[in-house]
Order: C-alpha cells, then structure tokens, then sequence
C-alpha cells in the first residue's frame, strides 16, 4: 500500500513534468488504458454523448504529446511559462484497489506578455503498475467549464 507522501509526491511530480514541458516524461506516467478528461458545461456530463473541452485516451495523449513537441502550435511559440500549486490533496483507496485522488489547482500561464489563472479541481485514478504509480483516468474540473474559455494548447 502506498503511503499519503508517495501519492502525494507523484501528483506534485506529474504537475511539475507539465509544466516544464517535459512531455514524454509525462505521458510515461499513464497507463495504456488511460482517459485524460475535461468536460465542459457541467462537471458530469456523459462525454460519449455531449461535448468535452477535452476527452482523450491513451493514442489521442500520444498525438496531443506529440503535437506540443513538434512546434507546429503556435500558442507554443515562444513556449509559454507555467507554474501550478497543488493542494487540498485527498485520498480514498477505492474497492478495486485503485487510489481516488482529489486535489485543487491553481494555475498560472505567462506568454508573450499576458497571463492566465486556471483554476479546478483534479480527480484521479492511480493504480500500482510494475511497482510504479500510474494514472488509469483524470478529470479536471475547471471552475468555469460552463463559460467561454480560451482554447487550450497546454496540459492541464
């Protein structure tokens, strides 16, 4: 079993991988069923059926990874700065074994002379894989998914 500083060590560490751009480091923390999941309008919509700010499984992580390496999204040029602070962490041992992680977020985005505060809360689901965590699922609740946001370019 885990302990609280391990779990919470991982989640600081994958924030800190997105936002030093450190891309393949990143992905290398999912596993090959994983589902990187942000709804927009409300926090629990069906995201087979409405539309998501973002629903990706492993192969579309792989291609969006892939896309902010290749230099080609312009909002990546220059690369924007980004600092988030994670806190509120909370942790459930779910039934089937997994971790239900909980934690809010603040992040800040600096480009070209303009920032932006994204702020939400992050669930989830980690699993033990080959004696590393690794993440089967995240939803990030952003606390104005219901309002016009910018695109994002970024992870999350």
């Amino acid at each position: 079993m885990r302990s609280r500083e391990d779990v919470q060590d991982f989640i600081v560490l994958e924030a800190r991988l997105m936002d030093e751009s450190r891309y393949e480091e990143w992905l290398s923390l999912w596993t090959d069923t994983g589902v990187y999941w942000v709804p927009c309008n409300a926090d629990d919509i069906d995201p087979t059926r409405q539309v998501s700010i973002i629903y990706d499984d492993r192969i579309r992580l792989g291609q969006r990874v892939d896309r902010l390496k290749s230099g080609s999204v312009l909002a990546h040029a220059p690369v924007p700065r980004m600092r988030r602070i994670v806190s509120n962490v909370e942790i459930a041992r779910e039934p089937d074994g997994t971790l239900a992680v909980a934690s809010n977020f603040m992040l800040g985005f600096a480009r070209m002379g303009t920032q932006q505060l994204w702020i939400g809360r992050t669930l989830h689901t980690l699993v033990e894989h080959g004696g590393a965590l690794k993440i089967q699922r995240k939803k990030v609740l952003l606390i104005d998914n219901d309002q016009e946001i910018p695109l994002l370019q970024f992870l999350i």
